[in-house]
């Protein structure tokens, strides 16, 4: 029988240090997506490598600060013409939805693939994984995620998918 494992569980509510021991240092980020408060990001620093998460957030200045020099980025991204096209078909039939305020609270919440491409240039990471992706289309392919984020990032990007190992 496996022995058991003991977990201490602690609530995170502000940026700073989170955990440390000698093989990784956790530290966390304030980001934006409202309503939810606190929202958080995370960089996870090993030894040899260093991770950066977004998070669900508006495009801010401080996730490329935080993922300076990381070697990977794991952002969210926003593909803003599936999602306006995907609003305004459901309008079309019908649905109550008022388009200009839903892409409000959309731009609001989450970060357009442009900037996503524009957060890891601008902190020189390695590799830029695209997760979360909105609106979640399986029909919108790969090429078409990373093609506005190359526009502004030039090292190596992965479209995420569930259970993927990077």
């Amino acid at each position: 029988m496996k022995p058991l494992t003991s977990v201490n569980v602690q609530e995170i509510s502000a940026a700073g240090p989170v955990t440390e021991d000698d093989s990784v240092r956790v530290s966390a980020i304030l980001v934006a997506h409202p309503p939810v408060k606190p929202a958080l990001a995370y960089r996870f620093d090993f030894k040899d490598r260093s991770i950066a998460f977004s998070g669900d957030t508006a495009p801010l200045e401080a996730v490329a600060i935080m993922a300076k020099g990381a070697d990977v980025l794991v952002h969210e991204t926003m593909y803003v013409p599936a999602v306006e096209k995907y609003i305004k078909g459901q309008i079309a039939q019908g649905r109550p939805v008022n388009f200009e305020a839903f892409m409000a609270h959309m731009k609001a919440d989450h970060t357009p693939s442009e900037d996503v491409g524009r957060i890891a240039q601008e902190a020189g990471v390695k590799t830029l994984v695209l997760s979360h992706l909105t609106p979640a289309i399986d029909s919108i392919s790969d090429d078409t995620w990373r093609e506005p984020v190359a526009k502004l990032f030039k090292g190596e990007i992965i479209v995420g998918k569930d259970l993927m190992v990077v």
